[in-house]
């Protein structure tokens, strides 16, 4: 764990960028700057006619779910593309139902004064029944970046302070993982983009095991793949024979798909090197288990993929409704 404003920690955190050969920052953020997002919060007011609250509030319902689809759509596409062909959307926005996984009332105001139906809702659209459509209408572009992974570990060192907050610090094998996974030709959504979109407090929810932040953390940054995981490192006793010191580190990971709320794949592993100087020990020690538990991983999220893929393992179509919590009618 690399806290930044040590210098001394700070030339460690340079020897694992020039280890990484810079794609650990750059490679990801030239490829995440336009991310598909899958969950949006949206809002919408309806005016009440014939006194008829319930059929209001689904108007609004709708209404919120167009919002939603389009916002999806323009982070799809791009704005350019879906202003010049505005007609064809609408046919879909018109149907946006069909395209919501799910959702979630953040808020529902019925007002008898002024005879409005307010709502506000967090919707996850359906990507899949959304790539589908698209391809019908000649939308061949599709978001890449639903194949993007978040690699998040949470670092004990024996070389650094446990003081630091999560977010100031690298881990040595967070970067180790990370660039495994671009060799491998896997976009790896930069920490830095993920800092300033979900809180440190979700994050470490979902590191120590909570299913519902790690999903979370996958739906708003629009990764299907979210990995997160701890790691330690521990200086074992020295042979009385050299001066060397037998350093030890343990990474335990998780992955989860965000998109189908499920566990694909967990791995623990260890590794141990040998040196005079503990920095370095360290360095190696947590770039040999890294190397491990990526293999293991990379081979998992193939097959994963593939299976995804493969036309044979999939089953004829049919476009989800969305679920939701139903409010109590006194809400109504």
């Amino acid at each position: 764990m690399i806290p930044l404003r040590s210098n001394r920690n700070f030339i460690l955190w340079l020897t694992c960028l020039f280890l990484t050969g810079g794609i650990f920052f750059f490679a990801p953020l030239a490829k995440a700057q336009v991310q598909f997002q899958l969950t949006h919060e949206v809002s919408a007011k309806v005016t009440v006619r014939g006194n008829d609250y319930v059929k209001a509030r689904k108007k609004a319902v709708s209404q919120a779910f167009q919002q939603a689809l389009e916002q999806g759509l323009r982070s799809w596409i791009g704005d350019e593309k879906f202003d010049a062909d505005r007609k064809s959307f609408n046919r879909l926005l018109n149907q946006a139902d069909h395209y919501v996984q799910s959702y979630r009332f953040i808020d529902a105001v019925d007002d008898p004064i002024e005879k409005t139906s307010a709502v506000a809702l967090e919707v996850t659209l359906f990507p899949d029944a959304l790539g589908k459509s698209l391809s019908r209408i000649g939308v061949v572009a599709g978001p890449e970046n639903l194949k993007n992974v978040v690699i998040l570990i949470s670092e004990t060192s024996i070389t650094s302070g446990d003081s630091e907050l999560f977010w100031d610090t690298v881990p040595i094998s967070e970067t180790s993982l990370v660039q495994s996974f671009n060799e491998a030709g896997v976009n790896v959504i930069p920490r830095e983009a993920i800092r300033n979109v979900v809180p440190e407090e979700t994050v470490l929810s979902g590191v120590g095991g909570d299913m519902r932040d790690a999903v979370q953390i996958g739906l708003k940054m629009g990764a299907d793949i979210v990995i997160l995981g701890n790691a330690v490192s521990n200086a074992v006793k020295s042979r009385p024979d050299t001066e060397k010191s037998t350093i030890q580190t343990n990474l335990s990971v998780r992955v989860v798909s965000a998109l189908k709320s499920t566990m694909v794949a967990a791995k623990s592993d260890f590794a141990t090197a040998q040196s005079d100087d503990l920095l370095a020990g360290e360095l190696e020690a947590f770039g040999e288990v890294s190397r491990k538990i990526s293999d293991f991983l990379l081979s998992s999220l193939n097959f994963y993929w593939e299976a995804k893929a493969s036309p044979e393992q999939q089953v004829p179509y049919e476009t989800p409704r969305p679920v939701a919590p139903a409010l109590p009618l006194g809400d109504l």
